[in-house]
């Protein structure tokens, strides 16, 4: 894996390509998160809207999704509610893939959290796709049905139902996928609300400027490719090539190629995987220590802590600031809130107040962030230089001894998008005098520049240096001089976002089969109850007063199923046992053969009682349709 202080310095050299054109603040690679809860909020309102048109009827569902369209406004409602879900799973793998390349991963809760909202949005995907009861509808309640059916608790015939049309049972699998559809919604809101607990202030809304860009893009895709139904899934039984959406159904690609029991072991695997990663490369790093005698309760330290830290508790009778060390992550930011230096941390000396007296200053005191690339300083240019873990660490005490005693000018290099959330902005803040503890009134900020990480050059530090010959003195004006994109271009912004988002479609709407059209496909899908075996026995009289007149059954006999081809040639010869602990409830038999014979006979016999033999005999298969198999009235039958 790429270590964190050259992975984030990547990051944020190839988002500096659009910084040029959003600029730092609105580049929408630093708000993946806050545009995915953008999305989120947008389909939920859409989504509440088209239900007070919908039926949930799965006999009249498809109708009422096409009334929906064929209305314009509400066509639009529905291609929003659409696209904005699969933006929404979009921005959060984004946001998962910055966090895990740039090693901002170190925080269990958020990281599992984050994994968890992944999982419950692809739940609320699939249950609203099978609402819709178009033929994709139709193979995604199939293949879900046919997931877990690998576990034992669940009906494989399940899966049958929605292959026959069997709306008895897929009307009471509407209303699990309604309840869930809107349950996991809200419960997405709780995994949001875990995912952010542990951090400060959290940046849940982007600027409105990216809303705007956001919405309009949404609103050109929806126009130029309008959300459209696939035929209704009463046409026909099987769904051969539906559109298949990419963004929610990728897991279900690989029951093309691997058994279902195999598709449990890669989920659990790459699930447990990744929530395994924090410890996996957990590098814990010793937290800050709170002098209390030294303490003032000021409160500043415990605000602009980014984690949420530091609270102010009573301690002995007075309030002190307390450090939560299990939630500080090291970043220092809090000993440059302290003015009495109360605060120490491992890895950072403290701070000596008293003046340095050095014969003869140098031209630049340079202070860099962790994060921040080797620095190159351009020849002739006397420096002094530090690293820090954040510039947010920079307690304006060093930078009035380093103008006052060591240097002409001070220097800054840091994030565009501090890794430490706030640490750089404090810095900024706090050299302006908008945040305590704030820099002297006497010194001139002319003489401090911060350059970001896509503006550092050799050419920008001597310019900066030779500046210091005319800087003014001090005016109670000026602001330090930060070298970092501020314009935004609001038409290619809005240009470039169109164009991501005109991408979308393309994998939404793909073509996909799971039934190879070349085969003819025969399903058996029916239950059978067969005869008794062994009844419960009967011991005393007063057994004989509680039992029922009929007798109770203990067990029943297992059926062979065999299915043969036209030429003699065996498809299927199989057991089916009755469910139940005790083996004495219905046989539920569920088979899929695909085969190339245009012919087939399918026997049922029971085990226990040899002559007790049920047939059907030359069954017609044809590759427009499949054919389904059912049991009704004591006789196989085939549905038309």
């Amino acid at each position: 894996m790429i270590n964190n202080k050259s992975s984030h310095w990547l990051f944020q050299r190839f988002a500096g390509i659009f910084s040029r054109i959003y600029s730092s603040k609105l580049n929408p690679l630093y708000h993946l998160g806050d545009i995915a809860i953008l999305m989120f909020i947008v389909a939920c309102i859409s989504g509440v809207y088209l239900f007070l048109f919908y039926n949930i009827d799965p006999a009249h569902a498809y109708e009422s999704v096409e009334k929906i369209s064929a209305n314009p406004f509400n066509a639009v409602i529905r291609s929003i509610h659409r696209y904005s879900s699969d933006l929404l799973v979009i921005f959060i793998v984004l946001h998962f893939l910055q966090t895990l390349l740039t090693g901002k991963f170190k925080r269990i809760l958020s990281w599992v959290s984050g994994i968890i909202s992944l999982m419950v949005v692809l739940i609320i995907g699939v249950t609203g796709f099978i609402l819709v009861w178009d033929e994709k509808g139709k193979l995604v309640g199939y293949l879900t049905a046919k997931f877990f059916s690998a576990i034992p608790l669940f009906d494989p015939s399940i899966a049958g139902s929605f292959i026959s049309n069997n709306l008895d049972v897929i009307g009471g699998f509407f209303k699990v996928s309604v309840f869930g559809h809107i349950f996991f919604s809200i419960f997405l809101v709780i995994v949001l609300w875990l995912h952010v607990m542990r951090i400060a202030k959290p940046k849940l809304f982007s600027p409105r400027i990216i809303w705007i860009y956001s919405m309009i893009a949404l609103v050109l895709v929806c126009l130029v490719f309008p959300v459209k139904s696939d035929p209704s899934a009463q046409e026909r039984f099987i769904p051969y090539n539906t559109t298949f959406d990419w963004y929610y159904f990728f897991g279900y690609s690989f029951m093309k190629v691997v058994s279902v029991p195999m598709n449990w072991v890669i989920m659990l695997v790459s699930g447990t995987g990744l929530a395994l990663v924090p410890l996996l490369f957990k590098k814990k790093n010793k937290p800050a220590t709170i002098d209390l005698d030294k303490c003032d309760a000021c409160n500043i330290c415990s605000e602009d802590c980014p984690y949420g830290a530091i609270d102010m508790l009573i301690y002995k009778g007075e309030r002190k600031a307390i450090l939560d060390p299990d939630k500080c992550i090291s970043c220092g930011i809090c000993l440059a809130s302290c003015k009495e230096h109360a605060i120490t941390m491992p890895g950072i000396p403290e701070h000596n107040v008293l003046p340095l007296n050095f014969a003869q200053k140098s031209q630049l005191s340079i202070v860099s962030c962790s994060q921040f690339d080797d620095v190159k300083i351009p020849d002739g240019i006397t420096h002094k230089k530090k690293s820090l873990p954040c510039l947010g660490d920079l307690h304006m005490h060093e930078v009035e001894q380093m103008l006052n005693e060591e240097s002409k000018g001070v220097l800054l290099l840091g994030c565009e998008d501090c890794y430490y959330r706030y640490g750089r902005n404090l810095a900024v803040a706090r050299i302006n005098r908008k945040r305590p503890p704030g820099l002297a009134k006497k010194l001139s900020r002319d003489r401090i520049q911060l350059i970001t990480t896509n503006h550092y050059s050799e050419k920008a530090i001597r310019a900066f240096t030779d500046s210091l010959a005319s800087a003014k003195p001090n005016d109670g004006k000026a602001t330090i001089k930060v070298l970092d994109y501020f314009k935004t271009n609001h038409i290619a912004a809005t240009l470039i976002l169109c164009a991501f988002f005109l991408i979308m479609p393309f994998f939404s709407n793909t073509k996909i089969s799971f039934f190879d059209r070349d085969e003819k496909l025969l399903v058996l899908n029916f239950k059978y109850i067969s005869s008794p075996t062994e009844f419960q026995g009967v011991n005393t009289n007063q057994q004989r007063q509680m039992q029922s007149l009929k007798p109770i059954v203990k067990r029943r006999s297992p059926i062979v199923v065999e299915v043969e081809g036209n030429k003699g040639n065996v498809l299927l010869k199989k057991e089916f046992s009755p469910r139940g602990l005790r083996k004495d409830i219905s046989i539920f038999v569920y088979s899929e053969i695909p085969t190339t014979d245009s012919l087939v006979n399918i026997k049922v016999t029971e085990t226990a009682f040899p002559d007790k033999v049920v047939s059907l005999h030359n069954v017609a298969l044809s590759t427009i349709d499949g054919t389904i198999i059912s049991f009704a009235d004591g006789k196989l039958k085939q549905l038309k």
